[in-house]
């Protein structure tokens, strides 16, 4: 009986130093994990300037975003006028009065493309909404559309009637 409890015993004392080797072994995991966590964070903050000026422009600023459409919309239309002809650049001018179809277009880009870059933040909150919706089926859209474009014709011909209307009295007044 004697060996039976002394088998069971040294039994029991191996389990548990195989689940401390265990435990130790997953300590030394999870140290890993944190050690490899802290170098990327100093990894990052030794390139600090990449990472931080990512990190601002993913941060929404909503005044700046305004300032930046206005801005976008002021120099997309300096660019129209340029290609439209109603706003002249002096051949003087350096650089540019050498090329001013090329430099209104190039105006015009850049201005569109900054306009998406300051609008994109309103919009964005959209998207998953659309993604909530649930769409009319195709005879509803259809029988829905007929109804529009009816409503539609009726109103426009009520405005034409009202436009001869006046039309006749003003003439009567007026002649």
């Amino acid at each position: 009986m004697a060996d039976k409890e002394k088998d069971t015993l040294a039994e029991a004392e191996v389990k548990e130093v195989k689940e401390e080797k265990q435990e130790t072994s997953k300590k030394d995991q999870v140290e890993k994990k944190i050690r490899k966590q802290i170098e990327k964070k100093q990894e990052k903050e030794a390139h600090g300037g990449i990472s931080r000026i990512g990190e601002y422009l993913k941060e929404e600023h909503k005044w700046e975003s305004y300032l930046f459409i206005v801005i976008a919309l002021i120099t997309l239309l300096l660019g129209c006028l340029i290609l439209n002809g109603s706003l002249e650049v002096k051949n003087s001018f350096p650089l540019i009065g050498d090329h001013p179809t090329l430099f209104a277009w190039i105006l015009v880009g850049l201005s569109s493309l900054g306009l998406l870059y300051a609008v994109w933040p309103f919009f964005k909150p959209a998207f998953p909404e659309f993604k909530k919706i649930t769409w009319l089926t195709w005879p509803k859209f259809l029988g829905n559309l007929a109804r529009t474009f009816i409503f539609m014709l009726i109103f426009v011909g009520l405005l034409y009637l009202y436009d001869a209307f006046m039309s006749e009295i003003f003439v009567l007044i007026f002649s």
